[in-house]
């Protein structure tokens, strides 16, 4: 093995770092790691750290699998990748009926890309030019909500609405409708002390009313609708209230708009159940018209998206060859084969052991045992869905005042987890935990110990 030290020059001086400063990456110590051991990354030191955001919300069993590992090597062996334009192969095909048996029935087609963005990117286009193609040629413009993540390409960058994330970007993006964000913890209609309280009270949902009354108002020129699968990851694992995303897709099928559901994060059991979008209100209403899957559909150990949709949709782009109306979009590796093979093997550990069903007890437990948060001083609020949460810090409990950015108040925290053999990557001031399904009772209970014992200690 290389020695640990040129690893740790190497990384500085030739690697740039997504979403990373790296001024201040340089001049710091950097965790570098070089294999996992079921919830554990391990690094080039031989420390082990409990992976508290499933290698960024995508590690669903843990690291080291072997069903995930001997399918891509029974695939390796036979063939590594062909193309997918106009020639199919066999992982691709089994992944696809697949992903039509267990998604909602009015799902029918599978369009393959490599990661969440790219899937969001082929339901925007998609959505758009079905409405072409069927002549109607008044729709360009989209609606989504302010603070809303889909990926970092620019047509997923344009229908987000991440002020930090994106903002410098806006001169490249294309137009459309942002509704205010239903950020319980900071509504500009009520003042909840925090997103229990709002749950316990119930509010009139004027942030439901708003983007409904946007949908009616603009509804001639819109060709889709966008929302994340239940919580808003990036923004802050802020979850949206009971009822709003099946309002808001019953408004589109009244106004005649493509509904589009990212579930690239809270797919494949994060938000509690398999998808989102298997709650009954949504199948009632044939809602989503598009669904975009991605991270966790290979459990985390290559990067693969879909994009599903139905019938009525995939129909309008087929004719005579001269028509030109085929879906013109695709990448070198759609429906690569192993990518295809472990997206198999994963879903094959969800059916053999029962995991749905067998993650419900511990999610109450990670829920339960983060209560405690809320005493502290600087914690503000603790809100998520299922094995998705946030915990939100904050420089004044009574008036909600936030730290300013560059305090670092999550990786003050996250600094003195690693210390405690934990890796947790905030998103600004909250701090993000979207631990494995794997993850053991134990785990849970030693995590949330050392998350609260993490917070007193970060000199906040």
């Amino acid at each position: 093995m290389v020695n640990p030290e040129f690893l740790e020059k190497w990384d500085k001086e030739y690697v740039w770092h997504p979403y990373t400063q790296m001024k201040e990456y340089v001049n710091s110590k950097n965790l570098i790691i070089e294999r996992g051991e079921g919830n554990y990354l391990i690094d080039i030191y031989g420390n082990r750290y409990l992976d508290a955001v499933s290698s960024i919300w995508c590690n669903l069993f843990g690291h080291g699998r072997k069903e995930i590992i001997e399918a891509i090597k029974t695939q390796a062996d036979k063939i590594c990748h062909s193309t997918l334009l106009g020639c199919g192969n066999v992982p691709s095909t089994l992944l696809a009926k697949k992903l039509v048996d267990i998604t909602p029935e009015h799902l029918k087609k599978v369009f393959y890309s490599e990661d969440g963005a790219e899937a969001v990117e082929i339901a925007v286009k998609m959505a758009f030019e079905y409405y072409v193609l069927r002549g109607d040629m008044g729709r360009n413009k989209f609606i989504s909500v302010k603070e809303g993540y889909h990926g970092d390409t620019i047509g997923t960058m344009s229908v987000g609405g991440s002020e930090l994330f994106h903002g410098v970007f806006k001169p490249l993006l294309f137009k459309g409708y942002h509704a205010e964000t239903p950020y319980c913890y900071r509504c500009k209609y009520h003042n909840f002390k925090d997103t229990d309280e709002r749950n316990e009270k119930g509010c009139d949902m004027r942030c439901l009313s708003e983007i409904v009354e946007l949908i009616e108002k603009h509804s001639e020129e819109v060709f889709c609708v966008i929302l994340e699968g239940g919580i808003m990851g990036s923004a802050g694992m802020i979850p949206y209230p009971d009822g709003y995303i099946e309002e808001v897709a019953k408004t589109c099928k009244e106004n005649d708009i493509i509904f589009i559901l990212d579930e690239v994060a809270t797919g494949f059991g994060r938000t509690g159940k398999m998808f989102f979008c298997d709650n009954e209100d949504l199948k009632k209403l044939k809602k989503p018209d598009i669904l975009c899957l991605g991270k966790g559909i290979t459990g985390g150990y290559l990067p693969l998206a879909a994009t599903l949709t139905t019938d009525e949709i995939y129909n309008m782009f087929l004719g005579d060859f001269g028509e030109s109306r085929q879906f013109y979009h695709g990448h070198t590796y759609t429906g690569n084969q192993l990518l295809c093979s472990a997206a198999l093997a994963t879903l094959e550990i969800f059916e053999k052991e029962n995991v749905i069903e067998n993650i419900q007890p511990k999610i109450k437990l990670l829920h339960s045992e983060l209560k405690k948060l809320k005493e502290l001083e600087h914690v503000g609020d603790v809100r998520g869905r299922g094995f998705m949460v946030g915990i939100e810090l904050v420089k004044d409990k009574e008036t909600k005042e936030p730290y300013p950015y560059g305090y670092k108040a999550g990786y003050r925290v996250a600094d003195k987890l690693l210390e405690k053999g934990i890796y947790m990557r905030p998103i600004g001031n909250v701090v993000i935990l979207v631990p494995p399904l794997s993850i053991t009772e134990e785990e849970i209970i030693y995590l949330c110990d050392a998350l609260y014992d993490a917070i007193k200690e970060a000199d906040l």
